[in-house]
This record gives structure tokens, sequence and C-alpha cells, in this order.
């Protein structure tokens, strides 16, 4: 019933915004990460979560690369559902270490967008809720007519029905 109701308020070109946007998001928060892979360790660190430094190292290594995919995925408008249920886990998970940092008393540096400016704080934990949210409406709605699937998957209707091919 919730899913009938988000499927008529969302018309499908917001819904398409929405989508391109949080993609870009992802693509932007994985630039400096990827970047400058040691910073972000040292920054995961800092949250007090991981006992292993290997682990550590390895999402420094990986989670960018994981954001990158996830945002070139949402721009192009492939594996719409899967990477919107993923990237609202992403966030789901950088919320719950943000509120344990906050939790804990621990006042660092968020390290969402590489930037080291950013403490962990009511601002940042807003703005990943408002991304959350952004994510779930991505995932609960059937994708948007906008998506390179949908375009392929009409082009390749077209050419079927096409009177030359019969």
């Amino acid at each position: 019933m919730t899913s009938g109701f988000i499927r008529r308020a969302i018309p499908g070109g917001l819904l398409c915004a929405l989508r391109f946007l949080l993609g870009l998001v992802f693509l932007h928060a994985s630039f400096g990460k990827i970047l400058d892979p040691k910073t972000f360790a040292e920054n995961l660190m800092v949250y007090q979560i991981f006992d292993s430094p290997q682990l550590v190292r390895y999402v420094a290594v990986t989670l960018p690369w994981v954001e990158w995919f996830c945002g070139v995925f949402l721009v192009l408008g492939i594996f719409v559902r899967s990477t919107s249920a993923l990237t609202s886990c992403l966030l789901v998970a950088f919320l719950a270490g943000m509120a344990s940092a906050m939790a804990r008393g621990l006042e660092i540096q968020c390290g969402c967008f590489g930037s080291p400016q950013e403490n962990v704080g009511p601002v940042s934990l807003s703005r990943d809720t408002l991304f959350l949210l952004t994510s779930l409406a991505v995932l609960l709605y059937r994708p948007d007519p906008f998506t390179l699937r949908s375009y392929l998957w009409n082009r390749k209707a077209v050419k079927v029905s096409s009177p030359a091919e019969l």
C-alpha cells in the first residue's frame, strides 16, 4: 500500500532528478577517498569501530570504489533498484557510524567527502538522512523512464516492431 502511494506521489521526471543527484553525490564522495586512501583510512580509525588495521585498509581502498560504481550506475540508470538498495545500506551504515561516534562523545572529522573540515554532528547526520530518504524513494519507486535500461529496451522494442524487418 505504501509503495502505491509513493508511485503516485513522485513523477518520473522528479525521480530521475533524485536518482541523478544521488549518483552525483556518491561520485563526489568517492573522489577524495580514491585519490587519498591513506587519509580516508586515518578518518576511519578515529571512529574506533574497526579493531583490525588490515580491515581499515581494506575498507579504505574498496569502499570509495563501491561508492564510485554506485554513482555511475545511478547517473546512467543501470541496475537502479539494486544500486539504490546498496546505497541505502551504505547510508544506514554511515549514519550508524556517525551516531555511534556522537553517542560516545567523539569529536571527529566526518571524512564523508574526503574533506577534513567537516566534523560529525547534526548537520552531517541530517544530510545523510536526506540522502537515505532519497535513496529509499529511488528504491521503492518503479525505475523512471529516463534510465539507460529503459532507453535500450524501448529501442529494441521499436526495432522488433518495425515493418522493415517483418
